[in-house]
């Protein structure tokens, strides 16, 4: 199995303004439309005028879902549902094997069930990273509790969490600084043998790749 995935037929446009969390007011060639936004990260890098992809639709409150967004010269996937979708081929090229996806654990559900190289079951959650500043990516870009939750309960069971850095510009890992109780958290789950590992992608219009291992450093 490849570590990549192509991405269907995918329209231009140019963002105007987050309207809230979901919606989005973007400029296309069939005039300002609005969009649904898959990610509720604050994403403070998407500003005025940057260039979007987005997979039309219509019905619906809105006539589009946001795929991409790129700064700069570098494209990041907003739609992390990709990110999972590739997730089986990533921990393939680990030597692992993926189980199944969603599983419910304490009140929570996470991303997957795997096997590991050992033949040991782990619980694996992914936490998507579309922040890069001076070439460093971090998660989460807001406070968030959500998280906080998932790290504990993959510290308690012996899991993996994986950060998935959605660009490729990003040549380390870091926890933002924005949540430094999740940052805190994050060391002692380190010290205590949780596994975490950091990913990047290589996205473009057409296709997502991952690309490598980032090293990860426990601080912001």
């Amino acid at each position: 199995m490849e570590p990549r995935l192509r991405f269907p037929a995918s329209r231009e446009a140019y963002f105007l303004e987050r309207v809230n969390r979901f919606v989005v007011r973007a400029a296309t060639a069939e005039g300002e439309l609005r969009l649904h936004l898959p990610n509720t990260g604050r994403l403070e890098w998407l500003q005025p005028g940057a260039l979007l992809r987005y997979l039309p639709r219509t019905g619906g409150r809105t006539r589009g879902r946001v795929l991409l967004a790129r700064e700069g010269k570098v494209w990041a996937l907003l739609d992390s549902s990709y990110a999972e979708a590739a997730l089986p081929a990533l921990v393939a090229g680990w030597g692992w094997r993926y189980l199944s996806a969603q599983p419910r654990v304490a009140g929570s559900r996470l991303d997957a069930l795997v096997r590991d190289a050992e033949g040991g079951e782990r619980l694996l959650e992914m936490k998507s990273a579309t922040r890069v500043a001076g070439g460093t990516a971090c998660f989460p870009d807001a406070p968030s509790l959500r998280a906080r939750k998932h790290l504990e309960i993959l510290t308690a069971r012996g899991g993996v969490l994986l950060f998935a850095v959605l660009r490729a510009d990003a040549r380390r890992f870091s926890p933002c600084a924005v949540d430094p109780e999740f940052g805190a958290a994050l060391c002692r789950a380190l010290e205590a043998g949780l596994r975490v590992r950091a990913v990047r992608a290589r996205v473009q219009p057409a296709e997502f790749v991952w690309d490598g291992e980032l090293p990860l450093y426990c601080g912001a």
